[in-house]
């Protein structure tokens, strides 16, 4: 592999305008679930926008009144989300509840509607001295490497902002060495027995699907969780940094 790499991040430049992407609700929930969440930080991850607007909606199935709370509630939930996310404040929110014409499909009416702006980005071009790409460089076939500074926010396969420049790095090595091929595995920390909730396979596939998306292919790439058999640290842990250790994302060479 080259030991020397110039790391490129590869985001689109799109033009200006008003966008629209739509998150979808349970009945009579005003939080989104776990799949829903990770569809929209697929969608918007590595994307640099400025959040306009949020309109929530219900199906007919309750009071007037109910469905004007309950959609402000899901707006005023995803708003709460990009807060966090990006520290965008003040975006416009808008309740539309059960005004407005209904689907004939119930589960699509349960929704709040995100209006965005894209913002171009220019390509930037730096080199790349990182742990990882050290560490790539020098791997054997079957070697597992961990993806430092590598964050989630909890229980979820949605990644903290400054995951970023480790994503980027592991997408610009991938681009660079065209030969190469990871399995991205995934582990929790904290708890023996079953994953109950897919949190290791949701952050394995929230890295896979990062990098399909970025236009690697799927013949370079395949995911697999472990859940927590296989920690570095014995279970229950006996520090906080016991558990971040053990709660981790890690890439096995499979060919270089």
């Amino acid at each position: 592999m080259k030991k020397i790499l110039f790391l490129f991040l590869f985001m689109s430049s799109i033009s200006f305008g008003q966008n629209k992407f739509t998150v979808y609700f349970d009945t009579d929930a005003d939080q989104l679930k776990l799949n829903e969440l990770t569809r929209f930080d697929d969608f918007f991850r590595n994307k640099k926008v400025k959040f306009t607007k949020l309109i929530g909606y219900c199906d007919y199935r309750a009071s007037n009144e109910y469905n004007d709370t309950l959609a402000l509630n899901r707006a005023n939930f995803v708003s709460n989300i990009i807060e966090k996310v990006t520290n965008q404040k003040q975006i416009e929110i808008e309740s539309k509840g059960e005004n407005f014409e209904q689907n004939s499909d119930l589960a699509l009416n349960r929704k709040v509607e995100i209006y965005y702006e894209e913002i171009p980005v220019k390509v930037v071009e730096e080199v790349a001295s990182n742990d990882l790409l050290n560490q790539v460089s020098n791997a054997k076939v079957g070697d597992k490497l961990i993806l430092k500074n590598l964050y989630f926010y909890d229980r979820s396969g949605i990644l903290r902002p400054e995951s970023k420049p480790v994503m980027e790095e592991l997408l610009a090595i991938m681009h660079a060495n065209p030969k190469l091929k990871i399995e991205i595995q995934g582990h929790i920390c904290c708890q023996l027995g079953t994953d109950v909730e897919n949190t290791a396979k949701v952050r394995a596939l929230t890295v896979y699907n990062y990098l399909i998306n970025k236009g690697i292919a799927v013949n370079r790439l395949s995911f697999k969780s472990f859940g927590s058999t296989k920690p570095i640290h014995k279970i229950p842990e006996k520090t906080e940094e016991e558990r971040n250790e053990n709660r981790r994302v890690e890439i096995q060479i499979i060919e270089n």
